[in-house]
């Protein structure tokens, strides 16, 4: 080959040869899959935070729960009941009196699980009203507890009791369920 030829410039393909760009049609298409993808992502950022905000709710009410529970469970078996530091409110803990009796709120069974039954009357002495003031939510509880006390030979000495303590939310922003804890302390 000579070097005249080497030099020459390769033929170009033709100009209707079959390759062309995108037509108007074909973007607008592409764009609105786009859209329809983008609209559904960003929806599903405000209903994140809705769930978001029903689980911190649902989580405050397990924490107020126990909360209750380690208190209650702090006093003296054989103590009638304390003060509640937050409300000055008499919170009952059983009556020795009546050993094997369920005392204070009533419950129920729920799937074989025994829950304080809120659609019954307040039991003056075995329900408190609480709100967290460094929750930002502004949620305010119902608390609610039973108790059952197991005494020896029906005397005062008192060997156990048993604290079914529930939560139930009555104000604030967002719902969560009512929360129920059941725990036996010994001593």
């Amino acid at each position: 080959m000579s070097p005249i030829e080497q030099t020459r410039p390769l033929s170009q393909a033709p100009a209707n040869s079959g390759e062309r760009g995108f037509s108007l049609l074909e973007m607008v298409f592409a764009t609105t899959v786009l859209l329809v993808g983008i609209v559904g992502v960003a929806q599903l950022v405000p209903a994140s935070l809705l769930l978001n905000q029903s689980n911190r709710t649902s989580s405050s009410g397990l924490v107020v729960v126990q909360h209750e529970l380690e208190v209650v469970m702090s006093q003296p078996l054989s103590s009638p009941g304390y003060l509640d530091p937050q409300t000055n409110v008499f919170c009952a803990l059983g009556d020795p009196t009546q050993p094997g009796l369920l005392v204070g709120s009533p419950v129920a069974v729920v799937n074989n699980h025994t829950v304080i039954d809120f659609s019954q009357n307040l039991v003056p002495g075995y329900s408190l009203g609480y709100s967290d003031p460094s929750d930002p939510s502004g949620a305010t509880w119902d608390l609610r507890w039973a108790v059952i006390t197991n005494t020896v030979n029906g005397s005062t000495v008192i060997v156990n009791k048993r604290f079914i303590v529930g939560a139930r939310q009555i104000g604030g922003q967002g719902f969560a369920l009512p929360v129920t804890l059941d725990t036996m302390v010994s001593k």
